[in-house]
C-alpha cells in the first residue's frame, strides 16, 4: 500500500528521512508545486494530489501545512487512513498571533534574500535541538520558494475548514510553539515534542505509528 507524504511549509521530503513505516507501506513523497495566480487551497490540493493512484488503497501522511492539505484532499479522495503530524484540522487550532501577523502582511514584504537566510529560522520557535536539526532546516529553507511561502500564508489565514476526516491518527508535540497542542482528546501526545519532532523525535513517532499500522 502506498503512503503519500506531504511536508510542511518551507520543508521538503528530507524532513521525513527518519520516518520508517511498516514494510507493507511504500512511501511516495508529494513535492510542493508552484501555485497558480490567486489559486484556492482546494484547487491546489487537487493539483497536488494528481500523482496519487486512486485505483489502489493508500494512506496520507501530512506534516504541519501538509496535514492541512491532507485534510483538504479527504474532501475528494478516500484514503484508508490519514496521519497528521504537528498539524491542525480547524482554523481555531492555529495560533492567533501567527494569524494576526499573516493578516498584517509581514510575509508579503519579506525580502527574498532574508527569506533564504538562516536569520529566518528561529531554533527555539521551531524546536531545533542539534547541529543536524539546524543544518537540515537551513538546507530546506535555502531551496524553498518564497512565492509558494507567500501564497501559503495567505491561504492559511483564510482557511475556514470544518471538515474532519473519518479515519485519522493525530500526533502532536506538547511543546510545539508553531501550532500549540490542540484541545482534542483523540490526539496522541509526544511529550516534549516540538514542531520539528518529525525529525528529532522520529524514533518515538515511528514506535507510535508501528503500533497503529502493524495490524
Amino acid at each position: 500500500m502506498k503512503a503519500y507524504f506531504i511536508s510542511g511549509l518551507g520543508a521538503d521530503a528530507s524532513v521525513f528521512h527518519r520516518i520508517k513505516l511498516p514494510s507493507r507501506f511504500d512511501p511516495v513523497f508529494l513535492n510542493w508545486i508552484e501555485p497558480l495566480k490567486d489559486e484556492t487551497f482546494e484547487s491546489y490540493a487537487g493539483r497536488l494530489s494528481q500523482p496519487i493512484d486512486t485505483k489502489e488503497d493508500f494512506i496520507l501522511v501530512g506534516l504541519s501545512l501538509g496535514g492541512m492539505m491532507a485534510v483538504e484532499m479527504n474532501k475528494f479522495l478516500k484514503p484508508e487512513l490519514t496521519v497528521l503530524i504537528s498539524s491542525a484540522v480547524h482554523k481555531n487550532e492555529l495560533p492567533r498571533q501567527g494569524l494576526l501577523l499573516g493578516k498584517a502582511g509581514i510575509h508579503k514584504i519579506l525580502p527574498e534574500k532574508l527569506f533564504h537566510s538562516n536569520n529566518l529560522i528561529s531554533s527555539r520557535l521551531i524546536g531545533l535541538e542539534t547541529k543536524e536539526d539546524k543544518s537540515l532546516a537551513a538546507a530546506m529553507i535555502a531551496k524553498a520558494s518564497i512565492h509558494f511561502f507567500r501564497w501559503a500564508i495567505d491561504r492559511i489565514i483564510r482557511w475556514e475548514n470544518d471538515f474532519v476526516p473519518e479515519n485519522m491518527i493525530r500526533l502532536h508535540g506538547t511543546k510545539d510553539n508553531i501550532i500549540p497542542f490542540p484541545k482534542d482528546k483523540n490526539i496522541i501526545p509526544v511529550t516534549g515534542g516540538t514542531h520539528f519532532m518529525v525529525f528529532n523525535r522520529a524514533n518515538e513517532i515511528n514506535e507510535i505509528l508501528w503500533g497503529k499500522l502493524s495490524n
